[in-house]
């Protein structure tokens, strides 16, 4: 923690190679949060790399480093609604014959596909990238009962669906 709020500091008096440093320690957990939301690698790559140039013109309006997590989490986030809102599509999922997922997984993942953005990114958030419900709420700018209500609801969604 210490080290990726001395690499914001850094970044932060115009240090590029602390930025790339930030931007690499993070690629894998954020490129697999979007994936998540879109499914297709190449509007993934999209959101990506406007998450990244978005973090790096405003990493200096960062009030303080040691939110860097919430802060880059919550432009991930926000682009991946902005792509979905500006696509007005259901993000389809691509089928990579490298990776071996079980029927289970590829169930659920379709299962959470299927549930209104209002449940699924509160679920993505907390099940997949384990982050706190003080974050989630900081990303998402709701109250921290309004997290756990949208959790518990698409929680019973995704089990109504999974019974079907």
């Amino acid at each position: 923690m210490e080290d990726i709020e001395f690499l914001v500091r850094q970044a932060q008096r115009g240090n590029h190679e602390a930025f790339i440093q930030l931007i690499t320690g993070y690629e894998q957990v954020l490129y697999l949060t979007a994936k998540r939301f879109l499914h297709n690698s190449y509007d993934v790559a999209d959101v990506m790399q406007e998450t990244i140039l978005i973090s790096y013109r405003d990493i200096k309006k960062l009030k303080s480093p040691k939110y860097f997590n919430t802060w880059i989490y919550k432009i991930l986030v926000n682009n991946c609604k902005k792509y979905l809102e500006k696509n007005n599509k259901l993000a389809y999922e691509e089928h990579d014959q490298s990776v071996n997922y079980s029927a289970d997984k590829l169930e659920l993942n379709e299962l959470i596909g299927e549930i209104a953005d209002t449940y699924k990114i509160p679920l993505i958030l907390f099940n997949y990238n384990d982050l706190s419900l003080n974050e989630i709420s900081e990303i998402l700018d709701l109250p921290i009962g309004t997290v756990k209500s949208r959790l518990s609801r698409g929680r019973n969604l995704l089990e109504a669906a999974y019974k079907q």
